[in-house]
């Protein structure tokens, strides 16, 4: 079970880390600080299962978490990553909802927490920061459709590339020579996302890189050339 920490969290960090928090000023964070619990995962724990109720909006501070649904094969789908700074849970600042998927962390991770009671109140009063999570919320839904549109239409090499490009614009370090990154999900799991075989994401990878499109390093790390 995830450890529940009691303590505020020290300091405020936690809420500058949140690019949707940029808006406020040091006095309307330490009085957001005032509202935020904080729960401890370890790798592999789940934070919440598919269909319960959700009651708060969590942030995640550090670490990162996948949202997934089991296909009728039993196997994972997932459908977003929620990195250091991401936000989940935002339907529930209106009506309490059951969430659509499980959230598992995938390393060790920190989410703050704020209950929706608590949080309505302060986002009325600061307008700023409402039009910057719809802001966040307008990019997210844009991903979603592009996803839709690429699975149902792109050949599998290109489903593979955009997904990959999404990652470094995500989780990649620019550098030089093109975008660095670490792979966030195992193969097996990109081909859940794409609904794709292990072996053919492998082939693709291949591919993609006698192409010259990316390069594939050590320690899950690819580089996606420019």
């Amino acid at each position: 079970m995830p450890v529940r920490v009691c303590e505020r969290c020290v300091g405020i960090s936690c809420v500058t880390r949140v690019p949707i928090f940029r808006s406020l000023d040091n006095d309307q964070r330490t009085e957001l600080l005032g509202l935020v619990d904080r729960v401890q995962l370890k790798k592999g724990e789940i934070l919440l299962v598919e269909g319960t109720t959700l009651d708060f909006l969590g942030i995640v501070n550090r670490g990162r978490l996948k949202a997934y649904t089991i296909g009728n094969q039993g196997k994972q789908q997932i459908l977003y990553l929620f990195a250091q700074g991401d936000f989940f849970g935002e339907h529930t600042l209106f009506a309490p909802l059951p969430i659509h998927y499980t959230l598992e962390a995938q390393e060790d991770t920190g989410i703050c927490k704020i209950e929706s009671k608590k949080f309505q109140p302060f986002l009325k009063s600061h307008p700023t920061l409402a039009l910057d999570m719809i802001r966040e919320l307008a990019l997210r839904l844009d991903r979603l459709e592009h996803n839709v549109v690429s699975m149902s239409s792109l050949p599998a090499e290109e489903r593979l590339y955009e997904l990959l490009k999404e990652f470094g614009r995500d989780y990649g370090t620019k550098m030089e020579e093109g975008t660095i990154m670490k792979l966030p999900m195992t193969r097996e799991e990109i081909g859940n996302r794409l609904g794709l075989t292990r072996e053919t994401v492998s082939r693709r990878f291949a591919q993609l890189a006698q192409e010259g499109k990316i390069k594939i390093l050590p320690n899950k790390r690819i580089l996606i050339k420019e």
